[in-house]
């Protein structure tokens, strides 16, 4: 039997929105049959670029197509939930982007909007637990490579260029909601321990950063079976771009060198350096790697609508992680 053709949606033909349209193109069971944004010129330009049968600035009408089975969520967090409700009233399956929704209030009425509706399969936009670099040293970890209990440094810092951009992300949400439940869920999916505790610490270095918001952000977090983390986020006219991911145990360390970050061999990939100790020996080991997989998130949703595995990660998870963002986000705007 021939597999079946999956129709998809578009809503949001931003940088994200692109990444998406860039693997689908390349599925053989899938077809991009609208895109949806509110310029329509960049709707269009889509259109033409990618294929699709129809372009629009209003979602709810590429939402409600008969011929459309799938919707991917491209738009700020704050219209998470807006359209996440109307893609389930039109009984849609969904990948959204991360995280759920801009604010707890906000993800608790998504939470239970998607549990309440499983007819509706959704995906919320977790990439890394589909990225094979992470897959290997989430692997490595959990087969106790490098022991246990796990220190886990994690910085992800923007130098930025696109200044418009930015700020409407800062009016939207705050960067360790935005980036951090990412690597909430990293931490609790590489170690298999749940969080305990978080604090952080946060400041406004930019005279445009919208009240009661900060543009740079550091949460720690503990974990049940001991081991502590550390995620760094700030968006800055002067912080210089870095991004540092390494799982330091008792028995060794784990490194991850993005392709982009290395400074030969890139035609290898990824690269994961790993010290082990007492032997005191490194192996490098190369992972041939896209960074934002999106053609294989999708094919993790089309296997979840055809009942061949479950999501990945599950709605519980993403929650889980997101309302840790969100009391580490509280606690570092009640310091600032």
């Amino acid at each position: 039997m021939a597999n079946k053709i999956y129709n998809v949606a578009l809503i949001g033909c931003g940088t994200m929105g692109e990444a998406h349209l860039e693997d689908i193109r390349f599925m053989e069971n899938v077809v991009v049959k609208c895109v949806c944004d509110l310029n329509i010129e960049t709707a269009e330009r889509y259109k033409r670029i990618y294929h699709a049968d129809y372009a629009d600035t209003d979602y709810r009408v590429s939402v409600s197509r008969e011929d459309v089975d799938i919707v991917i969520i491209c738009t700020y967090p704050s219209t998470h939930l807006e359209i996440l409700g109307e893609c389930i009233k039109n009984n849609k399956h969904i990948v959204c982007e991360k995280p759920i929704t801009d604010n707890f209030e906000d993800g608790e009425k998504a939470r239970k909007l998607i549990k309440e509706n499983p007819q509706c399969k959704v995906l919320i936009g977790h990439i890394l637990r589909h990225n094979e670099t992470y897959c290997k040293v989430a692997e490595m970890i959990q087969k106790d490579a490098i022991g246990s209990p796990v220190i886990m440094r994690m910085t992800q810092n923007h130098h930025i260029m696109n200044r418009e951009k930015y700020l409407h992300l800062l009016n939207d949400t705050s960067p360790i909601i935005d980036c951090g439940v990412h690597y909430i869920d990293v931490m609790r999916w590489v170690t298999g321990e749940e969080i305990t505790e978080v604090s952080g610490i946060g400041a406004r270095t930019e005279t445009e950063i919208p009240e009661n918001a900060y543009n740079y952000g550091l949460m720690t977090a503990k974990l049940s079976g001991g081991s502590v983390a550390y995620y760094e986020a700030g968006w800055s006219n002067t912080i210089s771009a870095e991004n540092t991911k390494e799982f330091i145990g008792p028995k060794g360390r784990i490194r991850i060198v993005l392709q982009m970050n290395r400074g030969v061999h890139q035609e290898e990939g990824d690269l994961i350096e790993y010290y082990t100790y007492p032997e005191k020996h490194y192996e490098m080991i190369n992972v041939n790697c896209k960074r934002k997989p999106t053609g294989k998130q999708l094919q993790a949703l089309i296997d979840v609508i055809e009942g061949k595995a479950e999501a990945n990660p599950s709605i519980d998870d993403v929650w889980e992680s997101f309302c840790w963002a969100c009391e580490a986000d509280k606690i570092i705007k009640s310091k600032l």
